[in-house]
C-alpha cells in the first residue's frame, strides 16, 4: 500500500508547502497525495496503539507477545525497505503510552526480531 501512495506523489505536491497544510480538511486538494500518504501512516499508528492497547483485560504477558509480534512486523518492514511502515510503527512502540507498559516490557524477550 506505501508504494502504491508513494508512485502518486510528485515534486508539485512539495511546492509552497502546501503539503504542511494536510491536517486541515479544508486543504485536502491541495496535496491529496501527501495527505493519502500521512492518512496511511497515522491509520498504521493506531492500528499498534489499538493492538497493543485496546483490550484492557489483556495480561501484561499476553500484551508482551502483541509488542513482539509488532517488532517483527517492523523487522519485516525493515527487510522489504518499507520505512514508511517500519517508522510508523517504530512511532507508536517508542509512545509514552507503550513504553509505560513497564510489566509488559518485562516479559518482552531481548531477542524478538533477531533472527532473519
Amino acid at each position: 500500500m506505501d508504494v502504491e501512495l508513494f508512485k502518486k506523489v510528485m515534486p508539485h505536491d512539495f511546492l509552497d508547502s502546501i503539503w504542511s497544510q494536510w491536517d486541515n480538511r479544508a486543504n485536502e486538494h491541495l496535496a491529496p497525495n501527501i495527505h493519502a500518504t500521512m492518512t496511511h501512516f497515522s491509520r498504521v499508528v493506531k492500528c499498534v496503539f489499538t493492538t497493543c492497547l485496546g483490550d484492557p483485560s489483556m495480561t501484561a504477558q499476553d500484551r508482551a507477545r502483541v509488542v513482539e509480534l509488532c517488532i517483527q512486523v517492523a523487522k519485516k518492514c525493515q527487510g522489504l525497505r518499507n520505512l514508511s511502515s517500519l517508522h510508523a510503527i517504530l512511532w507508536a512502540m517508542q509512545s509514552p503510552s507503550i513504553q509505560r507498559l513497564k510489566k509488559t516490557w518485562r516479559w518482552v524477550s531481548r531477542w524478538v526480531g533477531l533472527s532473519p
